[in-house]
Parts: structure tokens; sequence; C-alpha cells
């Protein structure tokens, strides 16, 4: 048996001793900052995930489409009285603070008859409160900025339209035909909840066609006639409501006359449809 080289062992163990050793206290930190690092990349990559990319001037997603449409034609074919102007600034900034996120929001006016088919006067989409966002990984304030903008352009864009003053005439199927045409059936919406808010007074006047002013006509007459064919729209799978302005001078106006806007909007192939009443007229 050869004799072990003491001297060589004693080498060695003084070798192993010199070797920095890893405690465990240094061990649980390295792992806590790696559990941070990878925390960090998580919510970054949730971050960029649940972050939608909206156009900057309209607010509408670009990568999605919208939640819902929603077209507010308002009538300014007539003046609103103070009351009516209160009225319906508070039902408007009920429907817009029960929108969902990325809905849009188009309004339309009764405008002149023209050789063009009326176009939208605003075009914005709802870009969310910023409520249901995550502080961690989201900018809830960022959001609440964008909504705040998008609440005084809509406000302000319907308290200017609604201050228009009164014109001759109120295409009203004109109007309605042109959202149909425009907006509801546009293809980019197919398979979207849509949904019409109408403020009018329902008194369509178009000289040398029809003037509510004098006599509402009876439906099933008024649909046998070239002008009904000219103006008729598509409204399949809109939910429309009315808020009928009360023109208490007119003597036509009345049960027999929403009568007649509900056969109407009924045969354009809307799901619903509803009225309330806004009075306070001068």
């Amino acid at each position: 048996m050869p004799l072990r080289d003491y001297r060589t062992d004693a080498a060695l163990l003084e070798q192993r001793r010199a070797r920095p050793q890893i405690t465990p206290r240094i061990a649980g930190a390295a792992a806590i900052a790696g559990g941070l690092i990878l925390m960090g990349l998580v919510l970054s990559l949730r971050g960029e995930s649940a972050t939608v990319r909206t156009d900057p001037d309209t607010l509408c997603p670009t990568s999605r489409p919208v939640s819902v449409v929603t077209v507010i034609l308002l009538d300014v074919s007539d003046r609103f009285s103070e009351p009516q102007r209160l009225q319906i600034q508070n039902q408007l900034a009920r429907l817009r603070d029960s929108m969902p996120r990325f809905a849009l929001v188009e309004v339309y006016t009764v405008d002149r008859i023209g050789r063009r088919v009326t176009e939208p006067v605003f075009h914005v989409c709802n870009p969310g409160t910023g409520a249901d966002l995550n502080r961690i990984y989201q900018n809830p304030e960022l959001a609440r900025k964008k909504w705040n903008r998008f609440a005084e352009r809509l406000a302000g864009d319907i308290d200017q339209q609604i201050s228009q003053p009164a014109m001759g005439s109120s295409p009203i199927f004109e109007a309605i035909q042109a959202t149909a045409l425009r907006t509801f059936s546009n293809q980019a919406y197919d398979g979207l909840p849509k949904r019409l808010i109408l403020i009018s007074d329902l008194l369509q006047n178009v000289p040398g066609r029809l003037d509510m002013y004098r006599e509402v006509p009876n439906f099933r007459s008024f649909r046998r006639t070239p002008y009904f064919t000219r103006v008729r729209a598509d409204l399949r799978g809109v939910a429309v409501s009315i808020y009928y302005l009360a023109r208490p001078e007119v003597g036509t106006q009345g049960r027999r006359h929403l009568g007649f806007w509900d056969a109407y909007f009924r045969s354009q192939g809307v799901v619903a449809i509803a009225a309330e009443g806004v009075f306070g007229d001068r």
C-alpha cells in the first residue's frame, strides 16, 4: 500500500477553505430579486396586452371593433325652450354615463334638404372612465382625462347644435335615412348593438311633400306613395328611443301622431321603440 502524501491533502483542504461560500441569506435575496424581475416582466406584458390603441382624434380603437353604435339625431328645425334644453342635456348625460367603453357616438342633425346625404357632425368613441383599470399595470388617471375630454366634446357639440336658429323645413325622414345609409348599414358595424336616439317634435315638414303641421296622414296610405319609397330606410336591428318635443300650439301632435311614427319605424325593421315626452315648450 503506497504512502499518502499528507502535504498534498493539506493543500487541497486549504484551497477549499479559501473558496467563497454562498450563505442562505444571499441565496434568499437573489431569489427575491429574481421573483421581482419576473413579476415586473409579467405585469409589463399584461399591461401591453390590456392596452388598446386608439385614434388620437376620435378615441376609437384602431385594432378592434367598437363595442356598440349609438346615433343621436337632433331635430333643430325648431328652437328648443330652456326647460327642454335642460331636460335633453340631463337625459343625454345619463345616456353618456351608461355607455360601455369604446361605444361609438355619432351626432346627426335634421338639416335642410340638399343634394348630399347628411353627414354626422360628431364621431367619437367613449374611451371609458378608467374605473375598471388596474393601477399596477394600467393608467386609470390617463383614461379619466381622455373620458373628460370625450364628455366635454359631446356636451359642447350638442349644446351648439340645439342652440341653432329655427329653419323653414323639417326633413326628418331624410335625416333618419342618412343615419341608416352612413352608419347603421356600414359593414364595419355588422353584428354590433345599434341604437338611434331621436330628439324631435316629429313634425315632418317638406314643402310639396308632407306637412305634419297641417295633418298627419294614415300610414298605410302614406306607405303607398312615391315619397315613402324615396325616403324609406333600412333600420333592421336598430333600437329606437324618441324624446318627443311637445309643441302645445300644434294641434296635430298627440296619440295619432305617435301612432304614425310607431308604424313607420316598425315598417323599417327596428327591434324596439320607446318614446318619452319632453315638455316645457315656451
